[in-house]
């Protein structure tokens, strides 16, 4: 059975992008809002608070993030590497556990771009570019970028900016959302998807205030102090970003111009960081791993490449060993990447990563028997642990073994039904068995994660044509399907009752 992968539209040539480019009209970003708008605009949205409750209620808005993580991942090139994407999840989620009440969820997704950027969408989705990993000299630096990001979703300034255009519709809504993203990393791109969206005069009455990233600010910074991080980390960071505004140029639409970071800006997160007490340095080293996962996924010569520039001598040992494991293997010199990673091991069992590697090595020399002996050792010490039970999984429906791997998957997803990565291997598995509708249920669910929502009730509408379907199974697949099938019609009559909308049908 074909399995269905999501289009990449090609991407024309990348313009030469300024240190920072955060998006800021729909898109919650770290810098101001445009010149031209900013000062008009607060006294067009609510008042900041718990404000914007009523323009969308959760369900909506989840719905909404659906809609724009759609978008994204048809124009957005997202990294597929489970293990930096789980770490930037953690970090999120530490950052999340002080909040009492009202804590939303949030998402983590990795874009492919070296731009120094990172944006919150609807829904509580957050993206964090490659360049932003990359570029941070420390994890606290990183954090703090995700806590604004947090923070503007926890206090929904998203939705309090859409309150000023309360008839568009959700899906409308989703795609304009990214398109103003696609348009930071691609002008030209995100320009003519916004112009097939909605008029620029609906663009400029969603713009964030001041107020926000002011708000944005405070808040991350006591997000940061819950999680025990020292939020001067977010001030050293802003000093990163004018250094590279000061050294850069753009030309892009006018719609998509940034303000620069201003010094008043800084000031204040300096006076503000300065009330806390200075907490000691955290431990960079899985930081770094992930670093070095970023450098050596991207293609480049390393040797020439800017991120060669990358400070690796800042790094701990353990961390320049994973490097030069890892480049090994990239240069096809498996015997020593093996020897190196048994090192890694060998000195530090308790770190997840050094197996998972050590199996991708393997796999990439063409030996899933070793493969499966490493993960199976590794899942005893790692119980639970997702993303080697992805990879445990793959290696055995390499090994011809798909009972086994779709044992496995069905206790993973029965304990966590929202790691819709799994549900892939899943429907490979159950098609290897002849499995039909376990196979169809797992790639509407699929689907159903990657904003699909059509595909995923014609998905399930084969999975009830599959012959021999038992009754439970029956009632159960025609009750999820009448769930989505009623999301759709939402979703239509959102459209409907939107007359301004300008979106044109997208694959539906």
């Amino acid at each position: 059975m074909k399995h269905p992968t999501l289009p990449i539209i090609p991407r024309p040539q990348r313009l030469l992008l300024p240190g920072l480019l955060l998006t800021c009209l729909l898109v919650v970003s770290l810098i101001l809002p445009f010149s031209t708008l900013a000062s008009d605009l607060s006294a067009q949205l609510p008042d900041i608070g718990k404000a914007g409750t009523s323009v969308l209620s959760p369900r909506e808005e989840q719905q909404l993030g659906r809609e724009f993580m759609r978008s994204v991942r048809h124009n957005l090139k997202l990294v597929n590497d489970p293990p930096t994407v789980t770490y930037l999840q953690g970090l999120a989620d530490q950052l999340v556990t002080s909040l009492q009440e009202n804590r939303p969820p949030i998402t983590v997704f990795l874009v492919d771009d070296p731009s120094i950027n990172a944006f919150a969408g609807p829904g509580g989705y957050i993206g964090i570019h490659t360049g932003l990993l990359l570029t941070s000299r420390n994890e606290g630096e990183l954090v703090s970028v995700l806590a604004h990001e947090i923070a503007h979703v926890t206090q929904r300034h998203l939705v309090r900016a859409m309150e000023a255009n309360g008839r568009m519709s959700l899906p409308t809504m989703g795609a304009l959302i990214a398109a103003i993203v696609l348009g930071a990393s691609n002008p030209q791109a995100g320009e003519a998807l916004l112009a097939s969206t909605m008029a620029n005069s609906t663009q400029q009455q969603l713009t964030h205030s001041r107020s926000n990233e002011q708000e944005a600010d405070n808040i991350g910074l006591d997000l940061m102090v819950s999680a025990d991080y020292d939020p001067r980390a977010m001030v050293a960071f802003f000093e990163i970003l004018q250094n590279s505004q000061r050294s850069t140029e753009f030309a892009a639409p006018e719609f998509m111009r940034t303000h620069p970071l201003t010094l008043s800006r800084v000031a204040d997160a300096r006076n503000r960081a300065e009330q806390y007490p200075v907490r000691a340095p955290r431990n960079n080293t899985t930081f770094e791993l992930m670093q070095a996962r970023t450098i050596m996924r991207g293609g480049e010569n390393e040797a020439t490449s800017p991120n060669a520039r990358l400070e690796k001598s800042a790094w701990s040992q353990e961390a320049k060993k994973y490097f030069n494991a890892l480049n090994a293997a990239k240069k096809g010199n498996y015997p020593q990447a093996r020897i190196a990673l048994r090192q890694l091991i060998q000195e530090n069992r308790y770190r997840v990563l050094f197996p998972y590697s050590a199996a991708q090595i393997e796999l990439a020399d063409n030996r899933p028997k070793f493969a499966k002996k490493i993960l199976s050792r590794a899942l005893n010490l790692f119980p639970g642990n997702l993303s080697l039970i992805e990879l445990y999984a793959n290696t055995l429906l390499l090994l011809g073994q798909p009972r086994t791997a779709l044992e496995v998957l069905k206790a993973a997803l029965r304990k966590h039904p929202e790691y819709y990565r799994l549900y892939q291997p899943y429907a490979k598995a159950a098609n290897d068995l002849d499995e039909k509708a376990e196979a169809y249920r797992a790639l509407a669910e699929w689907q159903y994660a990657q904003g699909g929502l059509y595909q995923a009730v014609n998905y399930l509408e084969q999975a009830l044509k599959a012959p021999g379907l038992p009754p439970y199974d029956r009632l159960t697949l025609q009750a999820r399907q009448d769930m989505l099938k009623a999301e759709v019609r939402q979703r239509e009559e959102s459209a409907s009752q939107a007359p301004e909308d300008h979106l044109k049908s997208t694959g539906y």
